[in-house]
């Protein structure tokens, strides 16, 4: 009897472990900087904001940035979250697509809420003025798989540009983790409805004496390798003869 208590609860133990791998976890953490905030940080200052006008032929630009799936296994991301410094903005929309491959529209608005540094500073503009500083959560279903790249552009309506200031900080001044930081930002024309991904560019020289990257979190599930679906399958079959020994 008593390896049967001990083989279910191997068992649970196995499935919930399975459970617990539901939950989205943090993938990629490349959040909002934490030190070296706004003009009082001078020539360390860490936080910055891009946005883009309307390009010369009526097009228009937005900014966006990458992340890369560096683990092993696939990931199912569900949450991409972004932030803009954008008091006003009304609606969020999201652009992406695996690097390589077509960048669309991701279907759904982007939910906004207000949020601000630790501490609770607002963003700082180099005139002085302050702005609330937007968290944009995008609810998305994308599949990303070992070493894919995923690019991603935000939009949206209601701020003083065609497109959002997006927050983007300086990797090495930011004071909290910088997944993917390279220091590269992309930029692309919506024409029509079509997504043309114009290139990359740099901070640095082009509108700030340093580098950025996009502030950017991704959320979502490893998938279990085949092997970790058959370990699963091994212990509901232990826990089906358990059951039925106990019941004879």
């Amino acid at each position: 009897m008593k390896h049967f208590k001990l083989a279910g609860v191997a068992v649970a133990a196995v499935l919930a472990t399975a459970g617990a791998q539901a939950a989205p976890t943090l993938l990629v953490d490349r959040g909002l900087p934490t030190i070296n905030l706004n003009n009082v940080a001078g020539a360390d200052r860490s936080n910055v904001s891009w946005t883009e006008p309307t390009g010369s032929n009526g097009e228009h630009w937005v900014d966006g940035d990458s992340f890369t799936n560096t683990s092993a296994q696939t990931w199912r991301l569900s949450t991409i979250r972004v932030w803009a410094v954008e008091p006003n903005i009304a609606t969020a929309s999201l652009w992406g697509g695996v690097a390589g491959s077509t960048v669309s529209l991701l279907p759904g608005a982007g939910s906004i809420s207000n949020t601000s540094y630790v501490g609770g500073l607002d963003y700082q503009g180099y005139s002085g003025n302050t702005y609330k500083i937007q968290q944009i959560d995008f609810a998305v279903d994308i599949t990303l798989a070992a070493g894919e790249t995923f690019q991603f552009f935000l939009d949206g309506t209601g701020g003083d540009y065609p497109s959002p200031f997006s927050h983007a900080s300086n990797a090495a001044l930011s004071g909290s983790p910088q997944d993917g930081a390279d220091g590269k930002l992309l930029w692309g024309t919506i024409n029509g409805g079509s997504f043309a991904v114009g290139g990359e560019w740099s901070s640095l020289g082009n509108g700030w004496d340093k580098v950025s990257d996009i502030n950017v979190q991704a959320f979502g599930n490893a998938v279990p390798e085949p092997a970790s679906f058959a370990l699963t399958g091994v212990a509901l079959l232990a826990l089906g003869l358990v059951r039925r020994r106990r019941g004879a």
